[in-house]
């Protein structure tokens, strides 16, 4: 392992080991499904004001097939059913859960995680595939939680009076870390307003559509690194040799790093 490989070592480096050690941080970090546990403790983030997973949770209580779109490692849809079997009556059987993966290295983590639970996967993301590989009406809920989706798809799995429940990233989050490291303007398609127009347009009513705007901080570069690895699309092509000269900047500083946090929520019926 590179001398440089202990991310917290900083004692009598030099500016090359520091800059060689910052690269192997981007280079090398990888995630288990959605899991930020490397970061804990250095990367503070706010809360909606709305708690997506009780949402979710009161909905799938009342349904009888659900699909649970993206659902990464299936770490969060795991906890929904365990939290859903203990608020059950015993014997009550459960909805039947389908759920869908399209960042191929989670597909198997979550087939894993989920046979224990009959839950079955299904490789597909909107931006590949040009159908959901499922029947008309097959869905009485549809949850996806920043997760990305053709509405016209959702809403044609989805059974008459069933529910699309979303919780997205404005695609103009964190536009602190693109005028630092270059990436222009976000996706202003991803925001709460259009995608709210979308979903009225495919014969679902909005019952919830509400946006929220917070802050997520770093306690050092390192971490900032790291995360632009795990999330390339906030700064598409980010590298960090072309960048020392910012770099270097936020870790002299004993501030915290400060980008805006920003997501949409929609909950939506169809007719």
């Amino acid at each position: 392992m590179p001398e440089y490989a202990d991310s917290s070592r900083t004692r009598d480096e030099t500016p090359q080991e520091r800059h060689e050690r910052w690269a192997w941080i981007h280079d090398t970090a990888s995630m288990t499904g959605w899991d930020f546990g490397p970061l804990d403790g250095r990367l503070i983030a706010d809360d909606p004001p709305w708690d997506f997973d009780q949402i979710c949770l009161d909905e799938l209580a009342e349904s009888s097939s659900c699909l649970d779109m993206g659902t990464g490692g299936g770490e969060r849809l795991i906890e929904l059913i365990d939290r859903l079997s203990q608020a059950r009556p015993p014997g009550q059987p459960g909805p039947t859960i389908t759920a869908t993966e399209g960042w191929e290295p989670n597909v198997p983590l979550a087939t894993s995680a989920l046979e224990d639970y009959e839950v079955d996967v299904a490789r597909y993301d909107s931006d590949h595939h040009p159908e959901m590989p499922f029947d008309d009406g097959a869905f009485d809920l549809v949850m996806n939680r920043h997760e990305s989706y053709d509405i016209a798809e959702v809403a044609r799995v989805l059974a008459p009076g069933g529910m699309f429940l979303t919780q997205q990233v404005d695609g103009t989050e964190a536009q602190e870390f693109r005028d630092l490291f270059g990436g222009g303007l976000g996706d202003l398609s991803q925001q709460l307003e259009p995608c709210r127009d979308r979903v009225e347009g495919e014969s679902l009513t909005i019952e919830t559509a509400r946006k929220w705007q917070g802050t997520m901080r770093f306690t050092d570069v390192e971490a900032v690194i790291e995360y632009l690895a795990y999330i390339p699309w906030d700064v598409p092509g980010f590298s960090v040799m072309p960048n020392l000269d910012v770099l270097g900047r936020l870790a002299k500083s004993s501030d915290p790093i400060e980008v805006t946090q920003k997501r949409f929520l929609i909950v939506a019926r169809r007719r």
